[in-house]
């Protein structure tokens, strides 16, 4: 049925392809055979060029040709695309769970057992659907705890925000250990949670943190990858503090284009996602990796982790960057949990902790 299909498909394949991505090699000749990487945007300084990074790394270190695809942010074109990788040569293809990624992956894989599929950022609680899949997610409530803990020293206004592509479960456990760690520094601290108007939208991002500037909020951190740009511009033109994410993005931003926006960088929640790539190929190679199964990597495992960097030296008082590095080796010994978005048990108590802390209160 499955090549059937496929045949059914080859001229849209190549129209959707060409509208909807762009390719790029990288690698040897692939005698290890070829790994695909799925990426909504390369360019984002953040969590595609992130992971990107390590399966170049992963061609470089074991000899396999390596590719990737950019599929853009219309989501439509991504099940066609997807199948017609799925018909090709590649003997890996590595994808984020976001965007619906994740869902495309998870109806397939079983279809062809031949092939080998790792799926990132992935949410804590997902099942694996078949025993050629490998899921990876990351404890993003640790790493946005310590965030919040550092944005709720660093407001002299006690009004911080985040800010968002999507709401999502994944995004929401952002969110739940961001609003959790400013608490633990200021019970009183006001917090503003902010969804994209347009997903991935730079401007319209930085609307949103230009309205939540006006409104007193000093400090912003960004879950917004590439739209995250705007939060930063929006910062430096207030003269406002800023939080990258997924990678250091003071140090993205001090070698791009707009080296300016790099000193309202604070600091950065990093996933380490390139690190866990690379790591995961080590396990294939080694024949240590358990396909069919689901690895949560935190602050412990290395999995997230807030950047130490020299603005974050410059910016940061001592005392609180003493006490950043006494909650990190508590969440390693597991002196203490950090609440998750999905320790709740429906959507509704995230909701009111949201509510409870809202700058409107």
């Amino acid at each position: 049925m499955k090549k059937v299909l496929a045949i059914l498909l080859i001229v849209s394949m190549a129209i959707s392809m060409v509208g909807c991505s762009n390719e790029n090699n990288n690698g040897t000749n692939g005698g290890k055979g070829k790994i695909c990487f799925i990426a909504t945007q390369l360019g984002d300084l953040s969590f595609n060029d992130n992971g990107w990074d390590g399966i170049q790394r992963v061609g470089s270190k074991y000899g396999y040709e390596v590719k990737v695809i950019e599929s853009g942010m219309d989501s439509s074109k991504y099940e066609t695309a997807f199948l017609d990788l799925c018909e090709s040569d590649y003997n890996y293809i590595v994808s984020q769970s976001g965007n619906g990624w994740g869902d495309i992956v998870f109806k397939y894989a079983a279809e062809y057992p031949e092939k080998k599929f790792i799926v990132f950022d992935c949410a804590k609680t997902t099942t694996v659907p078949a025993d050629n899949v490998l899921c990876i997610a990351y404890c993003a409530n640790e790493g946005s705890y310590l965030v919040g803990y550092v944005c709720a020293a660093m407001s002299q206004t006690g009004k911080i925000a985040t800010g968002a592509n999507r709401d999502n479960p994944n995004i929401n456990d952002f969110f739940t250990g961001f609003i959790n760690g400013a608490l633990q520094y200021n019970p009183e601290i006001k917090v503003a949670t902010a969804y994209n108007t347009v997903p991935g939208d730079a401007t319209a991002m930085g609307e949103i943190a230009e309205q939540l500037f006006n409104a007193g909020v000093d400090v912003m951190f960004s879950v917004a990858g590439a739209a995250g740009l705007g939060i930063f511009k929006s910062a430096y033109e207030k003269n406002k503090l800023a939080v990258g994410v997924d990678s250091d993005q003071y140090l993205t931003y001090s070698n791009s284009e707009t080296p300016e926006l790099a000193t309202v960088i604070m600091t950065s929640m990093i996933k380490n996602i390139g690190d866990t790539l690379v790591s995961t190929f080590d396990a294939i190679e080694n024949g240590t990796v358990q396909w069919g199964s689901l690895s949560v990597l935190g602050i412990k495992e290395g999995g997230v982790a807030l950047a130490d960097n020299e603005n974050y030296q410059k910016l940061v008082g001592e005392d609180v960057r003493k006490s950043v590095n006494e909650l990190i080796d508590q969440i390693k010994n597991g002196e203490i949990t950090i609440p998750s978005y999905f320790d709740f048990t429906d959507d509704a108590q995230f909701r009111d902790l949201v509510n409870s802390v809202s700058i409107n209160n």
